[in-house]
């Protein structure tokens, strides 16, 4: 058990996904009292599996929970894209710097085990509707009132909160989404291999390792997909769709074969949340909820927790408001980078077009020297040194 520092402070996070669990391990492993409210009755994550970046894995380690993300995940060491003219489009290969690939099931029980251990408080069916700040106490409302010297929103990406805290504007649904599954195969080619397939940018098909569950390799299986179409595709055949996975894949047949009815696929939707701010006083905002953005980047887990050290390391130098005002510093301009360049990729791969601009595009630019280096760097560039916000550019943000 940790005991707590004589500065320790009292902290609510609003969320138990893995933006507001790394967050509470982070400030509890420097001595802060933290409670967790989760909307649910039980932890309930939702989704197939997630990419893991080099600078995330690295994240991961500072965050102390190194060792069970690796026993939870798997190594992915190429992302490769193929569009049906058999053109290489992507191919990203991470060398010794793997990244790896996990349930979000998996993840989160790596992430709730670490938060128990150190005495974090996980309260549930505490759903929070509002949020108040009166001086530099933060009241947050979950049937009963609760304060608190800071308060984190991190309940994802459809979170009303921020725009209520008015640090954000309301989140916006993508117009297209994605069908998830997860299948085991005993035998499959790319065991380390995160790989899609394109026809044009209305199809999308994709395979990345997600775990490993009795001797066999469970990948996690996405196929593109428009909102407004989902109900279509459930009232549609299911053998005239499989069809079409195996027109545009067909060495993806041990997965393929493995469908059998509609229902074994739920529908992700993607949001783009944009902060104006990531703190205003005793309340910030983390993971999702704070920067959103579509899955082209595979990125939204390692932000989230990248937030999470950055925000208990400003906590730690400045307290709870400045600490707060530090992280916004810090972290606004990168993640505002991250959407747009996930924005600008979105139309290239999700998009109601034949795709032969991009394929030309694409399959030219992996010709020039440094643009597959760039590609990399893009995703999954080396984890930086947390940088030190001056304090007197802390004390103006307070101001503000």
């Amino acid at each position: 058990m940790m005991m707590p520092k004589r500065n320790s402070l009292n902290i609510g996070i609003v969320g138990a996904g893995t933006a507001g669990l790394a967050s509470a391990i982070a400030l509890a492993r420097a001595g802060h009292a933290v409670t967790v409210f989760e909307k649910h009755a039980s932890l309930r994550p939702l989704g197939a599996g997630l990419l893991i970046q080099p600078q995330g894995i690295a994240a991961f380690d500072a965050l102390g929970v190194g060792p069970a993300f690796h026993a939870a995940s798997v190594p992915v060491t190429r992302l490769l894209g193929t569009c049906h003219r058999n053109w290489t489009l992507v191919d990203i290969g991470y060398g010794e710097g793997e990244a790896r690939g996990v349930s979000r099931a998996a993840l989160s029980q790596v992430l709730l085990g670490a938060a128990l251990a150190l005495d974090v408080r996980v309260r549930y069916g505490a759903a929070v509707d509002r949020i108040t700040v009166e001086g530099e106490r933060a009241t947050l409302y979950a049937a009963d009132a609760f304060g608190f010297d800071l308060v984190a929103i991190a309940d994802g990406a459809a979170s009303i909160l921020p725009a209520q805290a008015g640090l954000a504007v309301a989140s916006t649904v993508y117009r297209w989404g994605a069908l998830w599954a997860m299948f085991d195969v005993a035998d499959w080619d790319g065991q380390a291999l995160l790989e899609q397939r394109y026809r044009g940018t209305r199809q999308m098909f994709g395979l990345m390792p997600t775990a490993r569950v009795d001797g066999k390799l469970r990948l996690s299986m996405f196929w593109s997909l428009p909102c407004a179409g989902y109900a279509a595709w459930q009232a549609g055949p299911l053998d005239a769709w499989k069809e079409e996975l195996r027109a545009l894949w067909p060495q993806a047949a041990p997965v393929i074969d493995q469908i059998h009815r509609h229902d074994q696929f739920t529908l992700a939707t993607y949001h783009h949340a944009r902060a104006r701010r990531l703190a205003g006083g005793p309340v910030c905002v983390i993971g999702d909820a704070a920067h959103a953005m579509s899955p082209q980047l595979g990125l939204g887990s390692t932000l989230a927790v990248q937030d999470a050290l950055a925000l208990a390391d400003a906590v730690c130098r400045y307290g709870a408001i400045a600490g707060a005002a530090a992280y916004s510093v810090e972290r606004l301009c990168a993640v505002r980078n991250y959407q747009m360049l996930s924005r600008a990729l979105t139309p290239c791969f999700q998009a109601d077009s034949a795709g032969l601009w991009r394929d030309l595009l694409f399959a030219a630019g992996l010709k020039l020297p440094g643009v597959a280096r760039l590609m990399y760097r893009s995703i999954a560039a080396p984890a930086k040194a947390q940088k030190h916000i001056p304090p007197d550019a802390v004390g103006a943000l307070r101001r503000d």
